[in-house]
């Protein structure tokens, strides 16, 4: 069963966000997006690639179970 991707803005470079995800065999994959409409770029790419997505933050994700 696949995870939802987590789409998160980096701490340390503000404006810089994320899009993780985890399977169920700990395999995992990392994007990055900068730049103008970063944020919306990485929820589109989570949408097309994952299908499911989760928002947050560092405090509370959880990149699968």
């Amino acid at each position: 069963m696949l995870e939802p991707a987590v789409v998160i803005e980096d701490r340390m470079y503000p404006g810089e966000w994320r899009v993780g995800w985890y399977d169920d065999h700990k395999l995992s994959e990392l994007a990055v997006f900068s730049g103008r409409n970063a944020r919306k770029r990485a929820i589109q790419y989570a949408d097309i690639q994952y299908a499911e997505l989760q928002y947050g933050d560092y405090d509370d994700v959880s990149f699968g179970s």
